[in-house]
């Protein structure tokens, strides 16, 4: 493959990576918010939501951003 591939396949994966951790993001906070807007439900969900999660607590945000700056490297060409 040529380099230009190896970056735009490497581009992809990281943008899917942050797409990822920003759904999962704005889901954990939408279902905060319903969770503790309900005050018979806040102590039983609130403090297992937490409000936001960590960044690398999902497997496939790290994964798809450590393939993608894998496929980037690989799309640099090395200097002669």
């Amino acid at each position: 493959m040529e380099n230009k591939t190896y970056m735009k396949l490497g581009a992809v994966f990281m943008i899917t990576g942050a797409a990822i951790y920003t759904i999962e993001r704005c889901v954990k906070l939408i279902a905060y918010a319903v969770a503790t807007s309900n005050s018979a439900n806040m102590d039983l969900y609130a403090n297992n939501l937490g409000g936001v999660g960590m960044f690398f607590g999902n497997f496939f945000v790290w994964f798809f951003l450590f393939i993608g700056f894998v496929l980037l490297a690989f799309g640099f060409p090395a200097r002669k």
